[in-house]
């Protein structure tokens, strides 16, 4: 039952925004040049994305 909400993909595209937000608000929140903000802020969204995206994956391994 619950691995049919790990496959709801719709509800996982809300989070897209949140990632590109944070990684961007952090990145400014240290650097000034807009090419600085933008190429470490979708660096670290990208990380923050495969880090969500390894603990789905060990999410629907355990249960």
């Amino acid at each position: 039952m619950t691995l049919f909400a790990f496959w709801r993909i719709f509800d996982c595209l809300y989070a897209i925004p949140l990632i590109l937000a944070t990684g961007m608000v952090y990145s400014a929140s240290r650097h000034e040049d807009i090419h600085d903000v933008l190429r470490r802020g979708l660096r670290l969204s990208g990380w923050i994305f495969g880090f969500m995206l390894m603990v789905l994956v060990v999410m629907m391994i355990l249960f």
